[in-house]
C-alpha cells in the first residue's frame, strides 16, 4: 500500500492486519510512505514487532509512483506469487489473504483478482446521498452481492486488488500520470492498469469473499467533495478513452459538448424551480463532462508525439529483433510514438505478440532488396519507389530507425527513408568484416547515408567495424554512441530455487557438473567446437553434462555427432526456450565459442543469474568480458587452453561463486534496463 499522512486511519487497518490468517507460504506487508509529515513513519515502526512489515519512503507524490517504487523493491527480493494492493484506509476481514491465495491456486487462467469493498462510514450518510450519488464510482465500492466469476477489469478497484507476480516480471507497472497525487489529478490509476493488462490477454476474476471495508470520512459526504470527485473521474475517463471513436470538436466528442450545453440548460431550470436534488444531479453531470472536455482540450493542444518507425532486414528471430522490441519499449515509456515495422521473418509470431501485449504498434514494411541482393536490383529499385515508398509514408514517421545485422543488410530500408525525405538513425548489431562495394552499391549507399542523423552500436567492436565501412559517407555532424544490449534483472536473477527446479526438469542431479550454452545452433556460434571441448572433458569427469539451449540449422548434425560419440545421456538439447531465465541457473558455467558476436546477450544473462561466463576472444564477447571479474576470455580455436580453464573453475566452487557475485554486480551497473533505457533516451534527444 501507499500512504500519505495516514496517522488517522492506519491504526485500525494495522490492528486488523495483526489478526489476519496467514496463507501457507506466508505474507509480507510493504508500506510505501509517500512523503508523509504527520508521524506516519513512527506509527508504522511501532507495529514492526507485530507484523511482517517493510517500510519504504518515496518523496515524489502520487499513489502510482509510490506503488511502482514498492514494486521495484519487492522484485529484488524472493519471488512473489501474488501481490495484493490496498489502501491505508481499507480494513480487511481476517480471511482476506486466504481467499485470494485460494483463488490464485484454483483459477490458474486468471492473473487479476478483485474483492468486495464495503463502506465504513465515518458518520451516517445522508439519505439523499445514498439515493443520488453513484457510490461505487465515487467511493470505490464493489458490492459483495456481485457473483463470483470472470469480471470486467474496470470493476477491480485499487483498495482491494491482487495481481500475479508474473505480470510484473513481464515489466508491467502503474501509469504514474494518472491516479491520486498532490493537487488536481485524473482518477482511474488502477483501471488504466487493469485495462492495459486486459489488452495484453490477462483475465480478471471477482472474489466476493475477499472483503475489505473502505473508510469514508465525513468530509467525503459533502457536496463539494463529491462534485470534485466527479470532475476527476471525468478527466480519468478521457485519459482511458480511445480517441477518434466519435466526431470531435476541440478534442472532445461533439455529442459530449451538446450534452454539456443540455445539462447547463437543465441546471438553469432546476435553479429557477428551486429543486435541490435536480440541481445536484445536474452539477454532478456537468462536473464529470467538464473534467472530460477540459482534459480532451488540453490533449488536443499538446504537440503530437514524435513518431519513430523501427525496421530492419530480418531473416529470423534473434538478438537484433529482441533489441528492436526493447527499443520500442524504452521510447514508448518516454513519450515517443513507435511502430515496429520489419518484414515478416521466421519466428516472428511470438515477437509480434510480445509487442502487442505491451501495446506497441506493429506493421510490416517490405523493402525489395536493392542493396542486399545483386539479382533484380534495378527492378527492386523500381518496386521500392512504386510500392514501399507509399507504405512508409502511410506510417507517417518523423524518424526511421534501421537496424543493421550485417554489412548492407538494412541499407535498402535506409535508402528508402532518404528517398522519402525522412531522417534516419542506424543501430549496428554485429561486427561487420571489411567489404568492397561496387559502383552501384557505392552510389546508393552514399545517397542513403546522407540522411543519417545518428548511429549507435551495441559494442565498441561493432562501432569500429561499421565506421571502417561507412565513415566516408556519414554526415560530419552525425551523432555516434555505443549503447549495449540490456538484461531484465527482474527476470534474470540468482535463484537457488530455479536452479533446483531446472535441474529436476532436465534430469540433472544436484552433484552433476553442468556446462551450458544459450544460442542459435548455427555456424557463427561454432557449436561443433563446443561439443569437441565437452567430449574431451567428459572422458575424465563422469558427472559432467552439457546443456544446449536453442535450435538452428546445425541441430541435426550435432545430435548425430552426440549419438556417434555415445554422449546422448550427457548432452541435453532443450530446443527453443522462451524462458531461458529459468534454465540458466542450472548451469555451473556458461560457454560461448562464437566466431564473432555483435553483443553477447547470453553472456550478460548468465552473469545476471550468477553463472560465470566464458567466451572466445572475439568481437562482441571481448567487449563484455575484457577485464571482467564475472567471466573469462579464451583464445579462439585453442581447445586445450579452454579445457584447462574450465577444469580450474569446475574444481574451485568458491571462485565460481565469487565470479557469479561480481558478474551480477557488473550487469547491474552496466546492462540493467534502466541504465540502457536512459542511454537510448539521451541518444534520441533532439534527433527527431
Amino acid at each position: 500500500m501507499a500512504t500519505f499522512n495516514g496517522v488517522r486511519t492506519l491504526p485500525q487497518v494495522l490492528n486488523a492486519y495483526t489478526q489476519l490468517h496467514s496463507p501457507e507460504e506466508g505474507w509480507r506487508l510493504l508500506v510505501v510512505d509517500n512523503g508523509s509529515n504527520d508521524g506516519t513513519r513512527e506509527l508504522l515502526m511501532s507495529y514492526a514487532g507485530r507484523l511482517p512489515l517493510h517500510y519504504a519512503f518515496e518523496p515524489r507524490r502520487g499513489k502510482n509512483t509510490a506503488l511502482n517504487h514498492g514494486l521495484a523493491l519487492a522484485m529484488k527480493g524472493p519471488e512473489t506469487r501474488l501481490f495484493v494492493f490496498t489502501d491505508d484506509d481499507a480494513t480487511p476481514e481476517r480471511d482476506w489473504l486466504l481467499r485470494y491465495a485460494d483463488a490464485a491456486t484454483e483459477r490458474q487462467g486468471f492473473a487479476i483478482f478483485g474483492g468486495s469493498i464495503v463502506p465504513d462510514w465515518g458518520q451516517s450518510p445522508p439519505e439523499w446521498l445514498l439515493r443520488l450519488v453513484p457510490c461505487g464510482l465515487t467511493y470505490g465500492l464493489t458490492s459483495p452481492e456481485l457473483p463470483e466469476g470472470p469480471v470486467y477489469p474496470g470493476l477491480v478497484w485499487g483498495a482491494n486488488m491482487a495481481v500475479r507476480g508474473e505480470v510484473f516480471s513481464h515489466g508491467y507497472r502503474f501509469d504514474e500520470t494518472i491516479g491520486p497525487a498532490a493537487g488536481e489529478y485524473a482518477m482511474g490509476g488502477e483501471v488504466s492498469f487493469t485495462r492495459l493488462l486486459e489488452g495484453a490477454g490477462f483475465q480478471s476474476w471477482f472474489c466476493p469473499a475477499a472483503r475489505v471495508a473502505h473508510h469514508i470520512r465525513p468530509v467525503q459526504l459533502t457536496t463539494g467533495w463529491i462534485i470534485t470527485r466527479a470532475r476527476r473521474y471525468g478527466r480519468g475517463a478521457c485519459r482511458l478513452a480511445k480517441p477518434g471513436q466519435f466526431p470531435e470538436l476541440f478534442g472532445a466528442p461533439r455529442w459530449m459538448l451538446r450534452k454539456y450545453i443540455s445539462e447547463l440548460c437543465g441546471l438553469a431550470g432546476a435553479l429557477l424551480l428551486r429543486q435541490p436534488e435536480r440541481i445536484f444531479l445536474r452539477r454532478w453531470e456537468l462536473a464529470y463532462l467538464g473534467g472530460y472536455i477540459k482534459e480532451a482540450a488540453a490533449a488536443a493542444k499538446r504537440s503530437p508525439a514524435t513518431r519513430i518507425v523501427i525496421t530492419s532486414f530480418s531473416g529470423e528471430l534473434g538478438g537484433m529483433e529482441l533489441r528492436m522490441l526493447d527499443e520500442a519499449r524504452f521510447l514508448k515509456r518516454v513519450g515517443y510514438d513507435c511502430v515496429l515495422a520489419p518484414p515478416r521473418f521466421a519466428g516472428d509470431e511470438r515477437w509480434r505478440q510480445a509487442a502487442q501485449d505491451e501495446c506497441v504498434e506493429v506493421a510490416s514494411l517490405n523493402v525489395p532488396p536493392l542493396l542486399e541482393e545483386w539479382s533484380w536490383r534495378r527492378l527492386n529499385c523500381l518496386r521500392a519507389m512504386a510500392f514501399s515508398a507509399p507504405a512508409l509514408r502511410k506510417l507517417r514517421p518523423n524518424l526511421v530507425h534501421i537496424a543493421f545485422c550485417w554489412t548492407t543488410y538494412g541499407a535498402s530500408a535506409l535508402w528508402l527513408a532518404q528517398h522519402c525525405g525522412v531522417p534516419a538513425v542506424i543501430s549496428v548489431h554485429n561486427a561487420f568484416p571489411l567489404t568492397e562495394f561496387n559502383q552501384w552499391e557505392r552510389e546508393l549507399l552514399q545517397r542513403a547515408m546522407a540522411g543519417v542523423k545518428g548511429v549507435y552500436a551495441v559494442s565498441d567492436s561493432a562501432m569500429r567495424h561499421f565506421l571502417a565501412l561507412y565513415r566516408e559517407w556519414l554526415p560530419a555532424e552525425v551523432r555516434l554512441a555505443v549503447i549495449p544490449n540490456c538484461v531484465d534483472l527482474q527476470r534474470f536473477r540468482v535463484s537457488p530455487r530455479r536452479r533446483a527446479a531446472a535441474r529436476h526438469q532436465w534430469g540433472i542431479a544436484e552433484n552433476d557438473e553442468v556446462i551450458g550454452s544459450v544460442g542459435r545452433l548455427s555456424a557463427q556460434k561454432r557449436p561443433e567446437e563446443l561439443l569437441t571441448i565437452f567430449a574431451l572433458l567428459a572422458k575424465s569427469r563422469p558427472r559432467l553434462k552439457l546443456l544446449l539451449v536453442g535450435t538452428g540449422p546445425l541441430e541435426s548434425y550435432l545430435r548425430d555427432s552426440v549419438r556417434r560419440q555415445r554422449l546422448s545421456r550427457r548432452v541435453i538439447f532443450t530446443g527453443f526456450q522462451a524462458d531461458v531465465e529459468s534454465i540458466i541457473p542450472a548451469m555451473d558455467l556458461h560457454l560461448l565459442v562464437s566466431r564473432r558476436e555483435g553483443f553477447g546477450t547470453a553472456t550478460i544473462e548468465a552473469m545476471a543469474c550468477g553463472v560465470p561466463a566464458l567466451a572466445t576472444r572475439a568481437p562482441g564477447s571481448e567487449d563484455i568480458l575484457q577485464d571482467s571479474a564475472g567471466g573469462m576470455l579464451l583464445a579462439p580455436g585453442d581447445v586445450d587452453n579452454a579445457i584447462s580453464s574450465i577444469i580450474l573453475l569446475l574444481d574451485d566452487p568458491v571462485r565460481r561463486e565469487e565470479m557469479g557475485r561480481r558478474g551480477r554486480a557488473e550487469v547491474e551497473a552496466r546492462y540493467a534496463v534502466p541504465v540502457v533505457s536512459a542511454q537510448v533516451q539521451a541518444f534520441y534527444d533532439g534527433l527527431a
